[in-house]
Protein backbone atom coordinates (compact mmCIF):
# COMPACT_ATOMS: atom_id res chain seq x y z
CA UNK A 1 0.00 0.00 0.00
CA UNK A 2 1.03 3.68 -0.11
CA UNK A 3 3.56 4.77 2.51
CA UNK A 4 2.27 6.40 5.63
CA UNK A 5 3.08 10.09 6.25
CA UNK A 6 5.36 9.17 9.14
CA UNK A 7 7.33 6.74 6.98
CA UNK A 8 7.66 9.24 4.13
CA UNK A 9 8.96 11.93 6.48
CA UNK A 10 11.51 9.73 8.26
CA UNK A 11 14.42 10.17 5.73
CA UNK A 12 14.11 13.97 5.76
CA UNK A 13 14.12 13.95 9.58
CA UNK A 14 17.32 11.90 9.66
CA UNK A 15 18.92 14.17 7.05
CA UNK A 16 17.99 17.26 9.04
CA UNK A 17 19.46 15.70 12.17
CA UNK A 18 22.77 14.99 10.43
CA UNK A 19 22.79 18.50 8.97
CA UNK A 20 22.16 20.05 12.38
CA UNK A 21 24.86 17.88 13.93
CA UNK A 22 27.65 19.27 11.75
CA UNK A 23 26.37 22.82 11.31
CA UNK A 24 27.97 24.28 14.49
CA UNK A 25 31.35 22.82 13.55
CA UNK A 26 31.04 24.24 10.03
CA UNK A 27 30.26 27.67 11.46
CA UNK A 28 33.18 27.39 13.90
CA UNK A 29 35.53 26.41 11.07
CA UNK A 30 34.50 29.07 8.53
CA UNK A 31 33.72 32.13 10.66
CA UNK A 32 37.34 32.92 11.76
CA UNK A 33 38.46 33.23 8.14
CA UNK A 34 35.43 35.35 7.26
CA UNK A 35 36.10 37.68 10.18
CA UNK A 36 39.79 37.96 9.27
CA UNK A 37 38.95 38.84 5.65
CA UNK A 38 36.61 41.72 6.60
CA UNK A 39 38.39 45.06 6.81
CA UNK A 40 35.82 47.34 8.42
CA UNK A 41 36.64 50.05 10.96
CA UNK A 42 33.63 50.83 13.14
CA UNK A 43 35.60 52.62 15.85
CA UNK A 44 35.39 49.81 18.42
CA UNK A 45 36.45 46.18 18.79
CA UNK A 46 33.47 44.83 16.94
CA UNK A 47 35.24 41.64 15.91
CA UNK A 48 35.76 40.74 19.56
CA UNK A 49 32.02 41.05 20.24
CA UNK A 50 31.20 39.02 17.15
CA UNK A 51 33.73 36.37 18.20
CA UNK A 52 32.15 36.03 21.64
CA UNK A 53 28.71 35.77 20.02
CA UNK A 54 29.93 33.03 17.68
CA UNK A 55 31.43 31.09 20.61
CA UNK A 56 28.07 31.23 22.41
CA UNK A 57 26.20 30.33 19.21
CA UNK A 58 28.26 27.26 18.24
CA UNK A 59 28.35 26.08 21.85
CA UNK A 60 24.57 26.17 22.19
CA UNK A 61 23.98 24.67 18.73
CA UNK A 62 26.40 21.81 19.36
CA UNK A 63 24.81 21.14 22.75
CA UNK A 64 21.28 21.08 21.38
CA UNK A 65 22.19 18.89 18.39
CA UNK A 66 23.70 16.18 20.60
CA UNK A 67 21.99 12.77 20.63
CA UNK A 68 19.78 11.67 23.49
CA UNK A 69 21.33 10.54 26.76
CA UNK A 70 20.54 6.86 26.17
CA UNK A 71 23.51 5.72 24.07
CA UNK A 72 24.54 2.53 22.37
CA UNK A 73 27.98 0.96 22.45
CA UNK A 74 28.72 2.62 19.09
CA UNK A 75 27.93 6.02 20.62
CA UNK A 76 30.37 5.34 23.46
CA UNK A 77 33.17 5.00 20.90
CA UNK A 78 32.55 8.42 19.38
CA UNK A 79 34.97 11.29 19.86
CA UNK A 80 32.37 13.44 21.64
CA UNK A 81 29.99 11.24 23.60
CA UNK A 82 27.87 13.83 25.40
CA UNK A 83 26.23 17.17 24.72
CA UNK A 84 28.77 19.08 26.81
CA UNK A 85 31.67 17.43 24.99
CA UNK A 86 30.19 18.38 21.62
CA UNK A 87 29.70 21.94 22.83
CA UNK A 88 33.28 22.27 24.04
CA UNK A 89 34.49 20.62 20.84
CA UNK A 90 32.80 23.25 18.66
CA UNK A 91 34.17 26.04 20.87
CA UNK A 92 37.62 24.46 20.64
CA UNK A 93 37.50 24.38 16.83
CA UNK A 94 36.62 28.07 16.71
CA UNK A 95 39.29 28.96 19.28
CA UNK A 96 42.06 27.09 17.46
CA UNK A 97 41.27 28.89 14.22
CA UNK A 98 40.76 32.36 15.65
CA UNK A 99 43.82 32.46 17.95
CA UNK A 100 46.42 33.29 15.25
CA UNK A 101 44.31 36.16 13.91
CA UNK A 102 43.94 37.57 17.42
CA UNK A 103 47.69 37.33 18.02
CA UNK A 104 48.36 39.01 14.67
CA UNK A 105 46.02 41.93 15.46
CA UNK A 106 46.75 45.19 17.27
CA UNK A 107 45.22 44.19 20.60
CA UNK A 108 47.21 45.10 23.70
CA UNK A 109 48.88 41.84 24.84
CA UNK A 110 48.23 40.50 28.36
CA UNK A 111 50.94 41.07 30.99
CA UNK A 112 52.73 43.38 28.52
CA UNK A 113 54.15 40.36 26.67
CA UNK A 114 54.60 41.05 22.95
CA UNK A 115 52.36 39.01 20.69
CA UNK A 116 55.40 37.31 19.13
CA UNK A 117 56.20 35.88 22.57
CA UNK A 118 52.68 34.50 22.98
CA UNK A 119 52.89 33.01 19.49
CA UNK A 120 56.16 31.26 20.37
CA UNK A 121 54.71 29.98 23.64
CA UNK A 122 51.63 28.52 21.95
CA UNK A 123 53.65 26.89 19.15
CA UNK A 124 56.10 25.39 21.62
CA UNK A 125 53.27 24.14 23.82
CA UNK A 126 51.66 22.33 20.89
CA UNK A 127 54.92 20.59 19.94
CA UNK A 128 55.60 19.62 23.54
CA UNK A 129 52.00 18.46 24.07
CA UNK A 130 52.35 16.16 21.06
CA UNK A 131 55.29 14.35 22.64
CA UNK A 132 53.69 14.33 26.09
CA UNK A 133 50.48 12.79 24.71
CA UNK A 134 52.51 10.03 23.09
CA UNK A 135 54.37 9.50 26.36
CA UNK A 136 51.00 9.26 28.15
CA UNK A 137 49.85 6.69 25.62
CA UNK A 138 52.71 4.43 26.69
CA UNK A 139 52.90 5.17 30.42
CA UNK A 140 49.33 6.14 31.27
CA UNK A 141 47.33 3.83 29.01
CA UNK A 142 49.69 0.85 28.69
CA UNK A 143 51.52 1.06 32.01
CA UNK A 144 54.96 0.66 30.40
CA UNK A 145 57.52 2.90 32.12
CA UNK A 146 60.12 4.32 29.76
CA UNK A 147 62.91 6.89 29.90
CA UNK A 148 63.89 6.43 26.27
CA UNK A 149 61.68 9.10 24.77
CA UNK A 150 64.39 11.74 24.63
CA UNK A 151 66.25 9.26 22.48
CA UNK A 152 63.34 9.28 20.04
CA UNK A 153 63.46 13.07 19.92
CA UNK A 154 67.10 12.60 18.93
CA UNK A 155 66.12 10.01 16.34
CA UNK A 156 63.52 12.32 14.80
CA UNK A 157 66.06 15.15 14.63
CA UNK A 158 68.63 12.92 12.96
CA UNK A 159 66.19 11.76 10.30
CA UNK A 160 64.91 15.30 9.83
CA UNK A 161 68.46 16.53 9.20
CA UNK A 162 69.41 13.56 7.05
CA UNK A 163 66.39 13.78 4.75
CA UNK A 164 65.89 17.54 4.77
CA UNK A 165 69.54 18.65 4.57
CA UNK A 166 71.78 15.80 3.46
CA UNK A 167 69.44 13.95 1.08
CA UNK A 168 67.86 17.13 -0.37
CA UNK A 169 64.42 15.98 0.72
CA UNK A 170 61.60 18.08 2.07
CA UNK A 171 60.20 18.81 5.48
CA UNK A 172 57.01 16.95 4.53
CA UNK A 173 59.02 13.84 3.74
CA UNK A 174 61.15 14.12 6.88
CA UNK A 175 58.16 13.97 9.23
CA UNK A 176 56.74 10.59 8.10
CA UNK A 177 60.26 9.21 7.74
CA UNK A 178 61.02 10.18 11.33
CA UNK A 179 57.76 8.59 12.47
CA UNK A 180 58.53 5.36 10.60
CA UNK A 181 62.04 5.22 12.06
CA UNK A 182 60.63 5.88 15.52
CA UNK A 183 58.13 3.03 15.15
CA UNK A 184 60.81 0.56 14.07
CA UNK A 185 63.24 1.51 16.80
CA UNK A 186 60.36 1.64 19.28
CA UNK A 187 59.57 -2.02 18.61
CA UNK A 188 63.22 -2.88 19.26
CA UNK A 189 63.29 -0.83 22.47
CA UNK A 190 60.02 -2.43 23.55
CA UNK A 191 61.40 -5.96 23.38
CA UNK A 192 62.69 -5.80 27.00
CA UNK A 193 59.13 -4.97 28.06
CA UNK A 194 58.18 -8.54 27.17
CA UNK A 195 60.30 -9.77 30.08
CA UNK A 196 60.81 -6.76 32.32
CA UNK A 197 58.43 -4.60 34.31
CA UNK A 198 58.58 -1.67 36.66
CA UNK A 199 62.00 -0.51 37.81
CA UNK A 200 63.82 -3.06 35.66
CA UNK A 201 62.15 -1.78 32.49
CA UNK A 202 62.89 1.78 33.61
CA UNK A 203 66.62 1.01 33.87
CA UNK A 204 66.64 -0.78 30.51
CA UNK A 205 65.09 2.19 28.73
CA UNK A 206 67.43 4.55 30.56
CA UNK A 207 70.28 2.73 28.87
CA UNK A 208 68.64 3.40 25.50
CA UNK A 209 68.60 7.10 26.36
CA UNK A 210 72.36 7.27 26.82
CA UNK A 211 73.02 5.14 23.74
CA UNK A 212 71.00 7.56 21.62
CA UNK A 213 72.91 10.52 23.09
CA UNK A 214 76.19 8.87 22.05
CA UNK A 215 74.80 8.32 18.54
CA UNK A 216 73.66 11.95 18.45
CA UNK A 217 77.09 13.34 19.34
CA UNK A 218 78.80 11.07 16.86
CA UNK A 219 76.37 12.06 14.11
CA UNK A 220 76.87 15.75 14.83
CA UNK A 221 80.65 15.61 14.82
CA UNK A 222 80.88 13.53 11.65
CA UNK A 223 78.41 15.52 9.57
CA UNK A 224 78.17 19.03 11.03
CA UNK A 225 81.18 19.46 13.30
CA UNK A 226 80.83 21.23 16.63
CA UNK A 227 78.59 24.05 15.38
CA UNK A 228 75.40 22.00 15.44
CA UNK A 229 72.66 21.65 12.84
CA UNK A 230 70.95 24.63 11.21
CA UNK A 231 67.62 23.75 9.60
CA UNK A 232 66.28 25.64 6.60
CA UNK A 233 62.77 27.05 6.56
CA UNK A 234 60.42 24.51 4.94
CA UNK A 235 57.97 25.42 2.19
CA UNK A 236 54.30 24.69 1.57
CA UNK A 237 53.81 22.28 -1.38
CA UNK A 238 52.57 23.96 -4.54
CA UNK A 239 49.38 21.85 -4.60
CA UNK A 240 48.33 23.55 -1.34
CA UNK A 241 48.70 27.11 -2.61
CA UNK A 242 44.93 27.31 -3.07
CA UNK A 243 44.44 27.48 0.70
CA UNK A 244 43.35 30.86 2.13
CA UNK A 245 46.02 33.39 3.13
CA UNK A 246 48.74 31.58 1.15
CA UNK A 247 50.43 34.04 -1.21
CA UNK A 248 53.54 32.50 -2.83
CA UNK A 249 56.67 34.57 -3.26
CA UNK A 250 58.00 35.69 -6.64
CA UNK A 251 59.86 32.39 -7.02
CA UNK A 252 56.63 30.44 -6.54
CA UNK A 253 57.47 29.25 -3.00
CA UNK A 254 55.73 29.90 0.29
CA UNK A 255 58.24 29.69 3.14
CA UNK A 256 57.05 28.60 6.57
CA UNK A 257 58.81 31.41 8.39
CA UNK A 258 57.52 33.44 11.30
CA UNK A 259 55.26 32.46 14.16
CA UNK A 260 51.99 33.00 12.27
CA UNK A 261 52.88 30.62 9.48
CA UNK A 262 54.37 28.08 11.88
CA UNK A 263 51.13 28.08 13.87
CA UNK A 264 49.16 26.98 10.79
CA UNK A 265 51.72 24.21 10.25
CA UNK A 266 52.04 22.92 13.80
CA UNK A 267 48.37 23.16 14.81
CA UNK A 268 46.91 20.79 12.16
CA UNK A 269 49.70 18.26 12.69
CA UNK A 270 49.19 18.31 16.47
CA UNK A 271 45.40 18.20 16.36
CA UNK A 272 45.18 15.41 13.78
CA UNK A 273 47.81 13.30 15.54
CA UNK A 274 46.15 13.70 18.92
CA UNK A 275 42.75 12.86 17.42
CA UNK A 276 44.31 9.74 15.92
CA UNK A 277 45.71 8.69 19.32
CA UNK A 278 42.35 9.45 20.96
CA UNK A 279 40.66 7.16 18.47
CA UNK A 280 43.24 4.42 19.03
CA UNK A 281 42.59 4.24 22.78
CA UNK A 282 38.86 3.74 22.12
CA UNK A 283 39.40 0.82 19.78
CA UNK A 284 40.09 -2.81 20.60
CA UNK A 285 43.80 -2.06 20.86
CA UNK A 286 43.12 0.71 23.36
CA UNK A 287 41.08 -1.62 25.56
CA UNK A 288 43.91 -4.13 25.30
CA UNK A 289 46.32 -1.43 26.54
CA UNK A 290 44.17 -0.95 29.64
CA UNK A 291 43.94 -4.70 30.29
CA UNK A 292 47.70 -5.12 29.99
CA UNK A 293 48.26 -2.18 32.30
CA UNK A 294 46.10 -3.67 35.03
CA UNK A 295 47.38 -7.24 34.83
CA UNK A 296 49.13 -8.72 31.83
CA UNK A 297 48.60 -12.32 33.01
CA UNK A 298 44.86 -11.78 33.28
CA UNK A 299 44.89 -10.04 29.90
CA UNK A 300 46.50 -13.07 28.29
CA UNK A 301 43.81 -15.29 29.83
CA UNK A 302 41.21 -13.08 28.16
CA UNK A 303 42.77 -13.83 24.77
CA UNK A 304 44.80 -10.62 24.42
CA UNK A 305 48.17 -10.93 22.74
CA UNK A 306 50.18 -9.19 25.46
CA UNK A 307 53.43 -9.11 23.50
CA UNK A 308 51.72 -7.56 20.47
CA UNK A 309 49.91 -5.00 22.61
CA UNK A 310 53.11 -3.87 24.38
CA UNK A 311 55.09 -3.61 21.15
CA UNK A 312 52.26 -1.74 19.46
CA UNK A 313 52.17 0.78 22.31
CA UNK A 314 55.93 1.29 22.12
CA UNK A 315 55.84 1.63 18.32
CA UNK A 316 52.98 4.15 18.23
CA UNK A 317 54.30 6.25 21.11
CA UNK A 318 57.85 6.27 19.73
CA UNK A 319 56.67 7.18 16.23
CA UNK A 320 54.78 10.24 17.46
CA UNK A 321 57.65 11.38 19.69
CA UNK A 322 60.17 11.00 16.84
CA UNK A 323 57.91 13.01 14.55
CA UNK A 324 57.60 15.72 17.21
CA UNK A 325 61.39 15.75 17.47
CA UNK A 326 61.74 16.46 13.74
CA UNK A 327 58.94 19.03 13.87
CA UNK A 328 60.46 20.81 16.86
CA UNK A 329 63.90 20.88 15.29
CA UNK A 330 62.63 22.54 12.12
CA UNK A 331 60.60 25.00 14.19
CA UNK A 332 63.56 26.00 16.39
CA UNK A 333 65.85 26.10 13.38
CA UNK A 334 68.93 24.70 15.10
CA UNK A 335 70.03 21.81 17.30
CA UNK A 336 73.29 21.38 19.18
CA UNK A 337 75.07 18.79 21.25
CA UNK A 338 73.31 19.83 24.46
CA UNK A 339 69.80 20.15 22.99
CA UNK A 340 68.62 16.89 24.53
CA UNK A 341 68.87 15.86 28.15
CA UNK A 342 67.05 13.63 30.60
CA UNK A 343 65.08 16.55 32.00
CA UNK A 344 62.81 16.45 28.96
CA UNK A 345 61.43 13.06 30.02
CA UNK A 346 60.81 14.42 33.50
CA UNK A 347 58.95 17.33 31.89
CA UNK A 348 56.80 14.83 30.01
CA UNK A 349 56.08 13.03 33.28
CA UNK A 350 55.04 16.26 35.02
CA UNK A 351 52.79 17.17 32.07
CA UNK A 352 50.85 13.90 32.15
CA UNK A 353 50.56 14.00 35.94
CA UNK A 354 49.12 17.53 35.86
CA UNK A 355 47.00 16.91 32.75
CA UNK A 356 45.87 13.49 33.91
CA UNK A 357 46.83 9.90 33.22
CA UNK A 358 44.88 8.22 30.42
CA UNK A 359 44.00 11.61 28.91
CA UNK A 360 45.39 12.47 25.49
CA UNK A 361 43.89 15.96 25.59
CA UNK A 362 45.23 16.44 29.10
CA UNK A 363 48.73 16.83 27.64
CA UNK A 364 47.73 20.26 26.35
CA UNK A 365 46.55 21.49 29.74
CA UNK A 366 49.50 19.88 31.51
Amino acid sequence: GPPTPAASQRPSTVAATQWQKWLPFAIAGISPFVLASIDLDLGFRWKAFVGVAIIALVGVMAYRSAPAEHRTHRDDLRLWRSASQRSWGAIGVFSLLVVPFVLASDFDPPMNFPWATWFAVINTVMIFALGAAAFNLLVGYSGQISLAHVGFLVLGTIFGAWIGLQADGTFWLALPAAAAAGAIVGVIVGLPALRLRGLYLLLATLGVHFVMLLIWREYLQRNFGFVGISFDDPTIPSWLHWLPFIDPDDNGEFLIAGQFRWYWTIMPITVLTMLFMSNVVRTREGRAFAAVRERDVSASLLGINVARSKLYAFALSSAVVAMSGALGSYYLGARGEDSFNLDLVLDYAVIIVVGGFMSIQGAVFG
